[in-house]
């Protein structure tokens, strides 16, 4: 057993309190033998006066000042402490004046303890704000403990002080009573003479040493030491006086408060070396007890960064009270340093980690004994954390600083603490790399190299090493892969894969840099010379020789690399213009010539073939075709070595988009047709974007050069394109590049092209070279530029043709086309473009080619047309011009030309009209001369009329036109008009026009003159109404569109509300509505424009009607007026808004102030009609606020406004001031809605309060050990309004003794487990490779033993001395004695044999090994052995399961835990566990029931009263233990539960026992056809325990057996060989399985049969149901009987479960049950029907109320759908008309009820039977018969036939299938469809048509019945059926034979058939 829990138990078992005191007895006296003087060598040393006064010096002893302090002036000084003790002092420097003395040492937690020769300099100053005591005596205290001590180091202002200065107070440190406590006072003497110094001490307890000085020099100080040794826990007050001379004494008080408690450190601060990961350092720690008793400790490390350590009665003072602003000079003192002000925070604060806790770790004794010291080890072992690695900007070794806190408690609950600062550098993770230079010699620029670069994990832990950055980037490309670096295992090496290129021709050295992860930075130099490539070119000078102006011309040159390595290469232009070169095609106007790289190149291959080709015009869209198009190339798609570039590409063309660059690439490499038609159109639809991008405007900016402005040659033109792409080159390979040309200036020139060059960095892909960025680097272009020279010579030839045209030798007429030819000849042979430049106005181009390339020694002509537009002689004037020449060429055309005549119908107009009605007049012109005729037409005035044509031209064959005269006046008038005809040559012909116009031109927007309908409106109120307020205003735009002023006059007659009937005559209508119009009159000017409002009003909904009449005056001519009648209607309806949802619900949640939030919801306010509200006004009540916007603030009221059929979202804001103090309670408010005066529904608010309530199902937990730890489920409701977040606190665990006597047994094998637990250890950890799972699997196997020495061995002889453990010998055998031992001398007593044990374990253990493993941690070690929550923290929403963990105890032992439920939000709850430990818990009154033999369907009853045997409440849960499934498809499947029989409990499956309380449990449940049923029932007992009972019975299926000689009916071979399995199972003992063995011999042990039992599933009987139970029973018996068992079952066949010999009635029982089981597990519908009649006779006997008894008439007999073998009654000869009689022996076996019937298929006429018992003792049974008879009708129509003649009769007709061929007569035949009257018949005739399980027993006969109303079973009753049968000769022929089943059905037993076979004779 653990110390821990020996404490934990002490206070209840005295056994353990008995042990735990003597061991600490033993304790104490082995520690005082030890050590005699004092807990450890320091106090020794320093309890000596010279080594506790002397070894510490203090300088300057004292602090004199001069001169008076100034207040706030800063006066500083230097104090220095140095120890040249031999062992470390601990100091704590105070001051009794904080309020202006202020103490500074740096890093203060470092310096608390004062080394060997060590000194410590501590900054002192002061600064006073008051002036008051500002010269007095100040101390500064220096404090050292163990023992304690403290020197007095006074401050003194010489000014005014005349006389020896001492100390007023003084104040011992405290300490425990028992020790002593020390303080040396300085006196000082100011004046210039010595002082006799006396004392007089009248203190017993105080003692002074002055080191018999009683002269006190002048100017000097002396040192007095004051000793006080406390024997109690008191306070000692006191003085003593100091005499001086003469002067009168000078009292000194003291004061000293003991402590309890005093725990002692030997050192504060602990420094370990370099440590590397997978290594640890140890220190160790003294701590002394000082007290009077047992202290108790704990430690922990630093966790928060800001959590400040709890202070001590010995740590310094925390207050700081200097803050105000310090000057800049300090006032020196005596012996004293000037020093600037430090703050105290900055200097004395030591920075801590809170990360670095990981890397340390202490151990230590959880308690130290009176006046004991023990030892802390401190461990620095470096913990490798991949997740959290040092930064990488920091170089190892890493330095790591923590802080440990112990804490010292004793039993009185003090509490005293200190700490440790532990630092301690960590080497970080050593690698190799390899090599350290990588040598790459002479490359040539960009050409790439490869290298690899192996690095080592040379270390013990795993390293992550990657790539960081190189020296130079600029200067070359490097790519390192992978680059996410390694994660090596110790002694594993990855490879770097290095690919570089050097950008500069120059030497190169680049350093990489690796970092490792929790490691230092690596470097690899790479060094080599970069090299420049070269370029051959073939031919060396392009010449193009004389070529035309802008034809573009295209030459090819040879690039080849003559290098060993491959390069790189572009060709671009250079000294090349910046505009856009003029283009002309050589071959038509129609084709397309864009300006690009390379599609002109594929163009103009083709330019010396012959022109034929003629291609159409590019269409407007993009049609998709699978022939591959270069047109839309963009990158060269050849299989060749070159790929590009993007860069390079932006310099040539303008960018365009990805998607573009992407599907042009990959265009041509799909199959276009193969694809859908919807991906077909997606591409099209994609293209044509594209074409509508900047950079494919160039293709149809030169869609057709004729467009182009030939005239338009660029200044500065851009004539050189050449192929721009990379260009990829192997070694000696050579690639060809096209020049294209496009001169667009005249002259020779000499030019050139510039190359860049730089060796290949090869690529993955040939489409795309963007795939890595390593292409983005270029080299630069100084190093890698060259030329490539070509030259042209641009000409423009001279052209010879004709410039005059002369037509005057052919007949023209003015306006007339005539075609006339030039002809243009070049005799060069350089081609050249000609166009005109400058063409007269009525000259054309018949064909539209008005620009024409001339080509060497060839002519064109251009096809002319032109028309002349004057009289006489006329001439006109163009110019001809070439490309490219200085100046153009004029031409002149000559012609005579003649006048023209034409006819015009009608000659004069007159017409009627209304305003601003259109009118349609056409004129008819025909040509009466025979050339082209041109006119034109034109009207006088055109302010109301126009023509619609104007002018025309007529052909010369009489060709005839027609102009239309539209007129359209604003204002009645008579209007006159003209018209004119001008034929252009002095010929006007006119015509006159005159219309009268009608009407006015008003109108009305929207047009009021059929009606005005306002539609949807809302009501007004009554008020409104009544006081003629109109809410609804209509303004209609009156237009006066003519050119004359109108005056309106308005006149309102009739208005009908809703209701009121419209064509009635009467005024008695109610006035409900009314319509206005305001003004009622309007002046309208000409074109002018006014507003007339329509006004309506009503307060009723429905549909009304106003009449108005409105007068239009002509202002022009008064007394003309215009007449108009207007109706207005509108629909009224009342405001309607809803609210969506009907009601808000907030759900405020508590939770903490900082995550509050606001609550906001948004309803809707639905505006149901389709009319617009501008007003709605929403208030709100409660502690609620509202807004219409997001961005607007929540008010309590605000105005919105709403649109027809609009859903606005309203945000409703909860306040949650007003709901803080309310829980779980629902706060009500309300929206308020008035719109239009009126006030509409309001929207109801609730807000729910939600606090979360959790509840315990069980807080007091009563569970029992199981043997081993198992885990038990703690269930939470949450009852609240919310969530629930929680957290279990365990407050305090126990465990005591509850068993009635102690158990020696149990005590002996606990002390013994317990110590060879503790002696135990598992080396399978150190096989575990991480550290850290290794470190927390082993740090609890051991402990230490050497300071308790032979503790174990100690308390083994009194367990022993106390126990007899004669009789319980160990396993471990006696060592045997020396062979030189006497035998006599060796002890034989329980003592020796359990020391030799003990020693034995010791020495195979080796526990010297033990000192290496670290102290066991209580929390982490000992966890198993306390009841502990897995999860100590989780949410609870509705219930949740929390996981306990219980441990094993020990038996009849009690462990009790209480935990508290903490929530966050909601009130804490306590939850109690108590685990015991007992060998019984409840006792059924009896294990096995035996309920006794019953038929399978009769129901029993039974109780088991179960008892609680402990002294808890315990809570059983009742279950019924089923048997397991079948293990495979094979075998048979279960058995139906009315087969098997079935238990149900009628009381609760849940019940609670009071402490020694008992119940009982209800059983109920049928017995089925189960020979042996056992049904078992386990008790859970508070979810820990079980105890199980088993209900026993046979269930048997009662059956008449035959007692009459009769045969049996023949059986099928397949019956047979059934049977014969049947007996086959029988006779091999598989029904009684229980009794028999499967083996040869009977088993040796008990529990391996019993375990075979349990495995076999099938439903037997257990044998000892027939003896005495396996409980009483002793193993020998149970063996011996087992055997005698064996033998008895070799003797017979069977046994009968009534223990009587087997005979043939029981074996056909046995073998008609197992068949019918057989076939009811095989037919599911079989066991449909065999439910049908269980459910029948439930419901027979389960009714309610009081039944009758039943009559035997009216009973219905139900058998089970089992037959058995049946028998033969062969009656012989039966002679027509003659009663026969015949007797059947029946013979009843039960248990069971007699009750059954005798039926047949048919009614055969003249058979009747009867059932009689005649035996006298069945009296009891009260037996009842009822038969059909003798003088029953019988309505037979035919004939009787027999079974088999019915079966033919309904083959050959199927309605006879249940309709007998002998039946009834014709008119009340049986069928479906029954009459009443056939009801009767059928009733008479079916004597009992009960509702049978059977539809075809519904169609049986029943012939007799027999019943028993006795209330219990019998069996073995003796039955007679009598049979008559009188054959008739109406119903039977001679010779026919009788043949039917007679069935004779036991009521829920098989049924019994007996064949009736007989002959009919005469």
């Amino acid at each position: 057993m653990s110390k821990q829990q020996q404490n934990a138990t002490g206070s209840t078992a005295e056994s353990a309190a008995g042990v735990g005191k003597r061991q600490k007895d033993r304790f104490f006296s082995s520690s005082k033998t030890r050590r005699q003087f004092q807990c450890c060598i320091a106090k020794e040393y320093y309890s000596e006066y010279s080594n506790l006064v002397d070894s510490l010096h203090i300088t300057p002893r004292m602090m004199v000042h001069q001169k008076c302090f100034k207040v706030n002036n800063t006066y500083g000084l230097t104090l220095s402490i140095k120890n040249t003790g031999l062992f470390p002092r601990r100091i704590n420097i105070t001051s009794d004046s904080p309020e202006d003395t202020s103490i500074s040492i740096p890093e203060l937690d470092l310096h608390r303890y004062l080394d060997t020769d060590e000194t410590l300099e501590v900054k002192i100053w002061i600064r006073s704000a008051v002036k008051r005591d500002i010269n007095r005596r100040r101390h500064i205290l220096v404090e050292c403990f163990h023992p304690n001590i403290i020197f007095q180091v006074p401050i003194i202002v010489l000014d005014k002080l005349h006389y020896p200065s001492i100390s007023d107070t003084i104040t011992f440190p405290s300490c425990v009573p028992g020790n002593k406590t020390h303080y040396e006072m300085i006196i000082y003497n100011p004046t210039k003479e010595r002082v006799r110094v006396r004392y007089r001490n009248t203190n017993r307890g105080l003692e002074i040493h002055d080191n018999n000085k009683d002269i006190l020099p002048p100017q000097d100080y002396a040192r007095l030491l004051l000793v006080i040794q406390p024997k109690k826990l008191n306070v000692y007050k006191g003085f003593f006086n100091i005499k001086f001379g003469v002067l009168p004494p000078k009292p000194v008080m003291f004061v000293f408060t003991p402590k309890s408690m005093s725990v002692h450190l030997n050192i504060g601060s602990v420094v370990f070396g370099s440590t590397k990961f997978s290594g640890d350092e140890t220190r160790m720690v003294i701590m002394c007890n000082e007290s009077p008793h047992e202290v108790f400790v704990t430690g922990r490390f630093y966790t928060e960064p800001a959590a400040k350590e709890p202070s001590t009665d010995e740590d310094e003072d925390e207050d700081d009270q200097i803050s105000n602003k310090l000057i800049d000079d300090a006032i020196s003192m005596h012996s004293a340093l000037i020093f600037d002000f430090e703050e105290r925070a900055s200097v004395q604060d030591l920075l801590m980690d809170a990360k670095a806790v990981k890397h340390f770790d202490f151990s230590m004794p959880n308690k130290i004994g009176t006046g004991n010291s023990a030892e802390i080890m401190l461990i620095f072992r470096p913990t490798y954390d991949a997740e959290n690695p040092f930064p990488d900007d920091q170089e190892p070794p890493y330095f790591q600083r923590t802080r440990a806190t112990f804490c010292f408690t004793d039993a009185e609950e003090c509490i005293e603490s200190h700490f440790v600062i532990m630092a301690g550098l960590i080497e970080g993770i050593e690698m190799e790399f390899h090599p350290k230079v990588i040598d790459f010699r002479k490359i040539y620029l960009g050409e790439e190299h490869c290298a690899q670069i192996k690095v080592l994990n040379s270390d013990v832990v795993p390293a992550k090493v990657e790539y960081k950055d190189c020296t130079d980037p600029d200067a070359a490309g490097i790519r390192i892969t992978p680059v996410e670096g390694f994660l090596l295992e110790p002694c594993t090496r990855g490879i770097f894969n290095v690919s570089f290129y050097s950008l500069y021709p120059a030497r190169f050295t680049i350093t990489l840099r690796f970092k490792v992860q929790n490691g230092a930075h690596y470097k690899v130099a790479i060094k080599g010379t970069g090299q420049p490539v070269q370029l051959r070119t073939f031919p060396q000078l392009v010449e193009f020789g004389s070529i035309p102006m802008a034809v573009p011309q295209k030459r090819y040159m040879l690039l080849m690399n003559p290098l060993a390595v491959p390069i790189t290469l572009q060709v671009k232009p250079t000294d090349d213009g910046e505009e856009t070169p003029l283009v002309l095609n050589i071959r038509n106007s129609t084709e397309m010539l864009p300006i690009t790289v390379r599609d002109p190149i594929r163009h103009l291959q083709q330019v010396h073939e012959e022109l034929q080709s003629h291609e159409t015009e590019e269409p407007k869209e993009i049609r998709l075709t699978n022939a591959i198009s270069e047109v839309l190339s963009m990158k060269s798609v050849q299989a060749t070595e070159s790929n590009y570039s993007l860069e390079f590409e932006e310099e040539v063309m303008e960018p365009i988009p990805q998607m573009a660059a992407h599907l042009l690439t990959n265009l041509k490499k799909q199959k276009i047709f193969d694809k859908s038609e919807t991906d077909r159109r997606v591409i099209q639809e994609a293209l044509m974007g594209l074409l509508n991008t900047k950079y494919f405007s160039v293709f149809t900016k030169h869609n057709n050069y004729i467009f182009m402005d030939w005239n338009a040659l660029p200044s500065d033109p851009r004539e050189v394109f050449c192929d721009n792409e990379i260009i990829y080159l192997r070694p000696n390979t050579g690639r060809s590049i096209t020049i294209l040309l496009v001169p667009n200036k005249a002259g020779y020139f000499h030019r050139s092209l510039s190359v860049r060059i730089c060796p290949s960095v090869a690529t993955p892909s040939v489409d795309s070279s963007d795939d890595h960025p390593i292409m983005k680097t270029l080299i630069k272009s100084e190093f890698l530029c060259s030329k490539l020279w070509f030259e042209y010579n641009c000409v423009v030839p001279e052209i010879v043709w004709s410039n005059m045209v002369d037509l005057s030798h052919r007949t023209i007429y003015a306006g007339e086309d005539y075609d006339f030819e030039m002809k243009f000849s070049n005799p060069s042979i350089i081609g050249v473009f000609l166009h005109y430049d400058v063409v007269p106005i009525d000259m054309t181009f018949r064909d539209g080619t008005w620009k024409f390339f001339i080509d060497g020694g060839s002519e064109i002509t251009a096809k002319c047309a032109v028309t002349f537009r004057s009289l006489g002689n006329t001439r006109l004037s163009g110019l001809v011009k070439m490309v490219g020449a200085n100046s153009p060429y004029a031409f002149h055309l000559f012609a005579n030309v003649l006048p023209t005549e034409i006819r015009v119908m009608p000659m004069f107009v007159h017409q009627r009209l209304q305003v601003y009605e259109k009118s349609l007049v056409h004129f008819y012109i025909d040509n009466y001369t025979p050339t082209h005729t041109k006119l034109s037409m034109q009207l006088k005035d055109i302010e109301f009329q126009y023509l619609t044509l104007r002018g025309g031209s007529l052909a010369p064959t009489g060709q005839s036109m027609y102009t239309t005269l539209v007129s359209l006046f604003t204002d009645p008038d008579l209007y006159q008009n003209t018209m004119f005809i001008d034929l252009q040559f002095d010929n006007v012909m006119t015509i006159p026009i005159t219309f009268l116009v009608e009407g006015v031109p008003l109108y009305f927007e929207p047009d009021i003159r059929q009606g005005f309908d306002a539609g949807l409106l809302y009501t007004d109120t009554k008020e409104q109404f009544q006081e003629s307020l109109y809410q609804h205003r209509f303004p209609i735009r009156v237009i006066n569109k003519g050119r004359r002023s109108y005056r309106i006059l308005i006149i309102r007659l009739n208005t009908y509300g809703p209701g009121a009937n419209v064509s009635s005559a009467c005024a008695n209508n109610a006035l409900t509505s009314r319509f206005d119009m305001e003004p009622k009159n309007l002046y309208m000017s000409p074109s002018d424009e006014n507003q007339l409002d329509i006004l309506a009003s009503s307060y009723v909904e429905g549909h009304a009607t106003g009449d108005f009449l409105v007068q239009v005056i002509d202002q022009k001519y008064p007394q003309r007026k215009h007449i108009i009648r207007i109706r207005t209607s509108a629909d009224f309806v009342d405001v309607q808004l809803h609210w969506s949802p009907k009601q808000v619900i907030f759900n405020y949640k508590r939770c903490e102030p900082l995550k509050e939030r606001s609550y906001v919801e948004t309803p809707f306010l639905v505006n149901s009609c389709s009319v617009p509200i501008e007003k709605v006004i929403l208030q709100v009540t409660g502690p609620f606020k509202i807004k219409e916007y997001y961005e607007d603030t929540y008010e309590k009221e605000i105005q919105i406004s709403l649109g027809g059929l609009e859903r606005k979202e309203i945000f409703v804001m909860l306040k949650g001031g007003a709901s803080k103090q309310l829980f779980c309670r629902q706060i009500e408010g309300r929206i308020n809605v008035m719109a239009l005066g009126k006030q509409l529904k309001s929207l109801p608010l609730r807000a729910s309060i939600m606090v979360p309530d959790v509840v315990i199902l069980q807080p007091e937990l009563v569970l029992f050990d199981r043997g081993k730890p198992y885990d038990s489920m703690i269930h939470l409701v949450n009852q609240g309004c919310m969530p629930a977040e929680f957290k279990w606190k365990r407050l305090q665990t126990t465990e005591i003794f509850i068993g009635d006597e102690d158990d020696p047994e149990g005590i002996a094998a606990d002390l013994l487990s317990e110590i060879l637990r503790m002696l135990d250890y598992d080396f399978s950890c150190e096989d575990q490779p991480n550290m850290t799972l290794r470190y927390q699997e082993c740090r609890c196997q051991f402990r230490r033993f050497e300071e308790n020495g032979d503790l174990i061995l100690e308390i083994l002889d009194e367990v022993i001395n106390e126990l007899d453990l004669a009789h319980k010998p160990l396993l471990y055998p006696p060592k045997l004695p020396p062979a030189d031992q006497e035998e006599e001398d060796r002890d034989q007593s329980s003592s020796s044999v359990v020391r030799e044990t003990i020693s034995d374990i010791l020495n195979r253990l080796h526990l010297e090994s033990s000192e290496k493993w670290s102290e066991a941690s209580t929390e982490y070690c000992f966890a198993s052995r306390y009841i502990y929550f897995y999860e100590k923290r989780g949410t609870v929403d509705t219930d949740l399961e929390c996981k306990l963990y219980l441990p094993h105890i020990r038996r009849s032992h009690e462990m009790r835990a209480v935990f508290e439920l903490a929530l966050i939000g909601g009130r804490s709850q306590r939850f109690t566990v108590t685990l015991i430990n007992l060998p019984q818990k409840i006792k059924f009154h009896k294990d096995s029931i035996y309920v006794g033999i019953k038929p399978w369907y009769e129901s029993f009853d039974t109780v088991v009263r179960v008892s609680n045997l402990t002294k808890y409440p315990l809570q059983l849960v009742v279950v019924e233990v089923k048997k397991p499934p079948p293990k495979s498809p094979k075998e048979q499947p279960l058995e139906k539960r009315l087969v098997d029989g079935y238990c149900k409990m009628m009381t609760s499956d849940m019940m609670h026992l009071e402490p020694l309380g008992s119940d009982q449990i209800r059983v109920k449940g049928i017995l089925g056809f189960s020979e042996s049923f056992r049904h078992t029932f386990g008790a859970m007992i508070n979810n820990s325990d079980t105890k199980y009972f088993c209900l026993r019975g046979q269930g048997v299926m009662p059956m008449l057996d035959m007692a009459s000689p009769l045969s049996s009916t023949p059986l099928s071979p397949l019956e047979i060989e059934e049977e014969y399995r049947l007996l086959q199972k029988i006779y091999h003992y598989e029904i009684f399985r229980s009794i028999t063995e499967l083996d040869e011999e009977p088993k040796g042990d008990r529990g391996e049969e019993e375990l075979q039992v349990e495995e076999i599933v099938s439903v037997t009987e257990d044998f000892t149901l027939l003896s005495s139970s396996e409980e009483e029973m002793s193993s020998e018996r149970q063996n011996q009987h087992d055997l005698q068992l064996f033998r008895m079952v070799h003797t017979y066949v069977m046994v009968n479960n009534n223990q009587e010999l087997p005979h043939a009635t029981v074996l056909r029982q046995l073998i008609l049950a197992e068949r019918y089981l057989r076939r009811l597990r095989l037919k599911p519908e079989l066991y449909s029907v065999h439910q049908q009649v269980y459910q029948s006779y439930q419901k027979i006997h389960k009714a309610p109320g009081f039944k009758h008894p039943a009559m035997v008439k009216h009973f219905t007999v139900q058998p089970v759908p089992c037959e058995q073998h049946g028998f033969v009654l062969d009656l012989g000869l039966l002679t027509m008309n003659t009663l026969r009689r015949f007797e059947l022996k029946l013979h009843f076996f039960g248990p069971g009820k007699l009750i059954a019937a005798a039926r047949t298929a048919v009614r055969i006429p003249g058979l009747y039977v009867d059932f009689n018992v005649t035996d006298a003792q069945h009296a009891d049974k009260k037996f009842s018969f009822w038969a059909e008879k003798c003088t029953t009708l019988e309505y037979f129509k035919d004939k009787y036939r027999n079974m088999f003649e019915r079966l033919m009769d309904a083959e050959q007709d199927p309605k006879l299938k249940h309709a007998h061929s002998f039946d009834l007569d014709r008119m009340v035949k049986h069928q479906r469809d029954l009459t009443p009257k056939d009801r009767r018949l059928i009733v008479e005739y079916y004597n009992s048509l009960n509702p049978s399980v059977y539809p075809d027993h519904k169609h049986h006969f029943t012939l007799a019945k027999i019943f028993s109303g006795c209330l219990s079973n019998y069996s073995g009753v003796d039955v007679t059926m009598v049979g008559l049968f009188k054959p008739e000769s109406r119903f039977y022929e001679k010779d026919q034979l009788v043949e039917d089943y007679l069935y004779i059905d036991l009521h829920m037993g098989p049924t019994l058939p007996v064949l009736l076979k007989g002959l009919i004779v005469a």
